[in-house]
C-alpha cells in the first residue's frame, strides 16, 4: 500500500455573508438613532454572524445563532422577498464563498511550490556550501536584548586558567569563585578577559569592554618577541572600543628580561598613543578583585539597556550608543574577525611584519602603511631613488603620533637592507 502524506488546509473566510451583515448594520444603526431597545438583540446577533465561518441563504438558516429571534429571522426573509433576488442573494454569498476559497488554494499552492524549490536548490548544495549558507543566514540575524531579558557574565581566555606549573593551573578559577563571580571560560581570539549579555535564547552579544592582563616579566618578554605591538594591533582592530590594559606586578619586579624603565615607557606609550586604560595592581588576587569590581560596575551600566547586534563595518564610528540601543558585536563574530592572520589583506600582513623589528612601534609602522602600503609600493619607491643613500633615508623623515616625531634614520635603514638584500 502507498501512502501519501495529505495536508489540512483550514480556511477561515473574511465575510462569508456579506449581505446579511451589511442589513444588520443598517438596522442597528437605525435603532441606536432611535434609542429603540432593539439594538441588543441587533448587536448581539450581528457578532454572532460576523464569527459564523460559513454562508447562510435565509433567515430561517440564521435561526441556529444567537441573537436570531423569530422575528429578525423574519425580517431577514421579508427583505429577502421585497428585494426580489434570493436566488441573486444565495448565488451572491457562494461566490464570495468560492472566489475565497480559491484564493486560499492558490496561496497554498504558490507556498507549496516556493517551499519545494527552496527545498530542492538545498538538496543541491553541497555540505560545506550548505554551512556557509547556515553561518551566512546566523550573521545576518538580527538579535534585539530587552532590559531584564538578558544577564552578564565575565568570559575568560583558556590560557588565563591553564598553564606548565600545575600549582598555579587553577588560580584563577579559585579567585573568580570566591568572589563569586558569574564567569565561563573559553578560547578568545583577541583579549584575556571580556563580558558578555546573553539571553534564553542562547544569543550573546559583547559588551564594549575588553581586558588585556600582562604581569610584568610577560610584558617585558612580548615587547622583545614582537607580540606586544602585535597584540595592541589586534586590540584596536577587534571593533571594542574600550581597550583596558591591566598591568600586574611581578613579585618584586626584579630579574626582568628589560630594564624597568623601558617597561614604563612602553605603559606610558600605550596610554598616550593607544589611547588604551592602564590600570596597574600589586599581584594576581588583586587584578581578580578588579575583576569582580569592573564586572558589577558593567552589570549596572547595561541592565537597563537595550542591546542590538550588528556586524562589524556596521558599528558605529565615535559611539556604540544610540537612541534606539546600543549596537553590539556577537560573540561568535568577534572571534571570527579578531582571529590571528583571518583574512588578513596585504596591508595588515604588511603591518604585522613591520612590527617583527626591534624598536619600530605600531604608530610608526602605521605611518610607513600609509603612504607605501605594501612591500611591492615601499621596493618600488626604493628602486626610484637616485642614490643608496637617499634610499636608505627614504623613511626617516616620516611622521607618526600625536606629536609628530620622525621615524628616524636607524629605522629607515634597517627597513631598507631588510627589503632590498639578497639572502
Amino acid at each position: 500500500m502507498i501512502m501519501s502524506s495529505v495536508a489540512r488546509l483550514e480556511i477561515t473566510l473574511k465575510r462569508p455573508n456579506a449581505i446579511f451583515e451589511t442589513w444588520l448594520e443598517q438596522w442597528l444603526q437605525e435603532a441606536e438613532r432611535r434609542d429603540n431597545k432593539s439594538r441588543h438583540k441587533l448587536r448581539e446577533a450581528l457578532d454572532a454572524l460576523k464569527m459564523y465561518p460559513l454562508p447562510l441563504s435565509s433567515g430561517r438558516e440564521c435561526s441556529i445563532l444567537r441573537g436570531f429571534g423569530p422575528a429578525l429571522c423574519t425580517l431577514i426573509d421579508k427583505e429577502m422577498d421585497k428585494q426580489r433576488n434570493k436566488a441573486e442573494i444565495i448565488v451572491a454569498n457562494s461566490s464570495m464563498f468560492q472566489n475565497e476559497v480559491l484564493q486560499v488554494v492558490e496561496s497554498a499552492k504558490k507556498h507549496k511550490r516556493k517551499q519545494k524549490a527552496d527545498s530542492n536548490k538545498q538538496s543541491k548544495l553541497t555540505k560545506k556550501e550548505q554551512k556557509a549558507l547556515e553561518e551566512e543566514q546566523w550573521r545576518s540575524k538580527q538579535v534585539v536584548m530587552q532590559p531584564g531579558k538578558f544577564r552578564i557574565k565575565l568570559i575568560v581566555d583558556t590560557q588565563e586558567t591553564s598553564g606548565k606549573n600545575k600549582r598555579l593551573l587553577d588560580q584563577t578559577r579559585g579567585y573568580l569563585e570566591c568572589l563569586k563571580i558569574d564567569y565561563e571560560i573559553r578560547r578568545l581570539a583577541v583579549g584575556d578577559f571580556l563580558w558578555i549579555a546573553y539571553d534564553q535564547e542562547g544569543n550573546e552579544l559583547v559588551l564594549p569592554h575588553i581586558v588585556e592582563r600582562k604581569r610584568m616579566d610577560d610584558l617585558s618578554s612580548s615587547i622583545r618577541d614582537g607580540r606586544f605591538h602585535e597584540q595592541k594591533h589586534r586590540l584596536k582592530q577587534s571593533g571594542i572600543p574600550n581597550v583596558i590594559y591591566l598591568i600586574e606586578d611581578y613579585g618584586d619586579n626584579e630579574h626582568l628580561s628589560l630594564p624597568m624603565d623601558n617597561l614604563k615607557q612602553a605603559i606610558i606609550n600605550t596610554l598616550i598613543h593607544d589611547k588604551f586604560f592602564v590600570a596597574h595592581t600589586e599581584n594576581h588576587s588583586r587584578s581578580m578583585v578588579y575583576l569582580q569590581g569592573l564586572t558589577q560596575i558593567l552589570i549596572r551600566l547595561y541592565k537597563d539597556k537595550v542591546l542590538k547586534s550588528c556586524l562589524k563595518f556596521d558599528l558605529p564610528c565615535d559611539s556604540h550608543t544610540s537612541e534606539i540601543g546600543i549596537w553590539l558585536l556577537k560573540f561568535k563574530s568577534l572571534n571570527e574577525y579578531s582571529a590571528r592572520n583571518n583574512q588578513l589583506n596585504v596591508k595588515e600582513v604588511f603591518i604585522l611584519q613591520l612590527l617583527q623589528l626591534h624598536s619600530l612601534s605600531l604608530e610608526k609602522a602605521l605611518a610607513i602603511v600609509e603612504i607605501y602600503p605594501t612591500p611591492r609600493a615601499l621596493t618600488d619607491a626604493y628602486k626610484a631613488c637616485k642614490t643608496l643613500q637617499e634610499a636608505r633615508q627614504l623613511l626617516a623623515n616620516i611622521r607618526f603620533g600625536q606629536l609628530q616625531r620622525s621615524v628616524g634614520n636607524r629605522i629607515s635603514q634597517s627597513l631598507h637592507d631588510f627589503y632590498r638584500n639578497e639572502f
